[in-house]
């Protein structure tokens, strides 16, 4: 009966965003036509990339039981480290790797503490980000005397991109939304992902049943945080081309209200990443409106970029976390 209700819950939140999402881009091609609204789609994809790595790595999270509201500082670190790799080594791969590294060590310290070490989720997770920002911050400093940020030295060392039909996409794209068909098949078709619900959803019963709770939400995480590492190495070597301190601006806890907006389904948690990546876009694309010119020496650009930010207060109104969430996420589970 709950199922049941939680998959009527789902499907009017898709049938709502995903009318969401056609409306705002019908709109764009009235006012600009259809070239210009295909570039603002492609544009929400670019944002919306970040986004969804971060939100689907933390469902695999929250799935096992885990809250790691520390998001954010891991894709800041992954980000500082992929551009500190690739400037050293000259290669976009490096950086690449040692971006998933850094969100792999971190999200590992992050589970042990929380497993472990019984620990307090949310104070572990607020550290790992106030620690974020006073460490890029000082090795921005110290490797480039750059005080806040360093643009990549060459095109060389930012990940290519592919063209189709005459745009210029960047390949991370696809890989996220393959990324997310993959996570969703794990979690609903295989031992893994039942086993790793049942360590989220009543972990002793799981424990005593011969299943290692502690291994199972320490690898869950650990994954979770290799792709919101390959989030902010998207930032950084993709899409800006930088590292720099204010760089993930509030991106990591937007995903965590995706993963909220998505119940733990990955497939819809992308999907209001899309929303609020095309809402990023066109508070970009708003500020290069002639009728918007007025405004933007009023301080209207600080306006258009709030948009993602008051829809998700928005959307988090409309659709309150559902019932299938889990009352032991974040919980520290202790083996008796």
């Amino acid at each position: 009966m709950r199922e049941g209700k939680a998959a009527v819950t789902a499907g009017k939140e898709r049938l709502v965003i995903g009318l969401a999402i056609i409306a705002i881009l019908a709109v764009a091609g009235l006012i600009v036509g259809i070239a210009d609204s295909v570039h603002l789609f492609i544009l929400g994809l670019n944002a919306m990339v970040p986004i969804a790595l971060a939100a689907v790595g933390e469902v695999l999270t929250e799935r096992g039981g885990l809250f790691n509201i520390g998001v954010e500082g891991i894709m800041l670190l992954a980000s500082f480290g992929a551009v500190y790799a690739a400037e050293l080594s000259g290669s976009w791969f490096v950086g690449l790797l040692a971006g998933l590294s850094v969100g792999a060590l971190v999200s590992c310290v992050f589970a042990l503490i929380a497993t472990y070490g019984a620990g307090n989720q949310v104070v572990a997770g607020v550290g790992i980000n106030m620690l974020a920002l006073g460490l890029v911050a000082y090795f921005l400093l110290v490797a480039w005397g750059s005080p806040g940020f360093h643009l990549l030295s060459s095109y060389k060392i930012r990940i290519p991109k592919i063209t189709i039909s005459g745009y210029s996409v960047s390949w991370m794209i696809i890989v996220t939304l393959g990324i997310t068909v993959v996570v969703h098949f794990i979690l609903e078709n295989t031992r893994f992902g039942l086993r790793l619900k049942a360590a989220g959803y009543n972990p002793f019963v799981t424990d005593v049943s011969g299943i290692d709770v502690y291994k199972l939400r320490t690898g869950a995480c650990v994954i979770g945080g290799v792709l919101a590492g390959l989030g902010g190495v998207y930032m950084s070597l993709d899409w800006l081309g930088l590292s720099a301190s204010s760089l993930i601006q509030g991106r990591g806890f937007i995903a965590l209200a995706c993963v909220v907006i998505g119940g733990l389904d990955p497939i819809l948690t992308l999907e209001a990443a899309y929303l609020f990546g095309l809402l990023s876009a066109v508070g970009l694309w708003l500020q290069n409106i002639p009728w918007a010119a007025p405004l933007m020496l009023r301080g209207g650009s600080y306006l258009f970029l709030m948009l993602p930010y008051l829809a998700v207060l928005a959307v988090l109104v409309a659709f309150p976390r559902r019932q299938q969430l889990s009352k032991e996420i974040g919980m520290p589970y202790r083996r008796g």
